[in-house]
């Protein structure tokens, strides 16, 4: 693991990237098609603070192509991507961190229509929001343990994180299947 000073200043890092980023609502996306690479360069703009270096893959053609064959979004319209496309792209960009595909395609309105996606999509903003203030409120009210006890904020944040994602995709399981859980 990494030493306690290395991870308070990480974590003063980290808060104050927090505080400089923001999700785009509706409104804020292009309302005109836009082509395959002005979309990758909107979707860098708008989650590059949410990257974490090499180890982020970049979003690519070929992995927005196998979204639309995947039918997690919907195809191009005359090779012209929508708000549409943007907002789908923009969950699954933020949620492929902690989930898989199939998960976050579960989350997805199966018509793919423009008023299924854009109340999705505001929900989501809604939801990271509200979210990423209380967790950045809790990760500050844990002081003692950023100066004393880094290994245990890691370890802390490492368990939230898999605790959540066991949490989604207990709740995406089909009714039969979440009723009787694994042991």
């Amino acid at each position: 693991m990494t030493d306690e000073c290395n991870v308070t200043q990480r974590l003063a890092a980290w808060e104050e990237s927090r505080r400089d980023f923001d999700l785009p609502d509706w409104e804020s996306l292009p309302q005109l098609g836009l082509y395959m690479d002005q979309v990758i360069l909107l979707l860098r703009q708008y989650l590059g603070p949410l990257s974490r270096g090499e180890e982020d893959k970049p979003i690519t053609a070929s992995i927005i192509n196998n979204y639309v064959r995947l039918k997690v979004m919907p195809p191009p319209v005359k090779k012209k991507y929508s708000q549409v496309h943007l907002a789908s792209l923009i969950i699954i960009c933020v949620l492929k961190q902690s989930l898989s595909i199939s998960d976050i395609q579960r989350m997805f309105p199966s018509d793919h229509s423009e008023e299924a996606i854009r109340l999705l999509y505001g929900d989501f903003v809604r939801q990271y929001r509200k979210m990423s203030g209380a967790f950045v409120k809790q990760v500050q009210a844990t002081e003692g343990v950023r100066a004393a006890e880094g290994k245990e904020l890691i370890l802390m944040t490492a368990v939230v994180s898999s605790l959540a994602k066991d949490m989604t995709q207990f709740l995406l399981q089909d009714g039969e299947k979440a009723e009787k859980p694994e042991k």
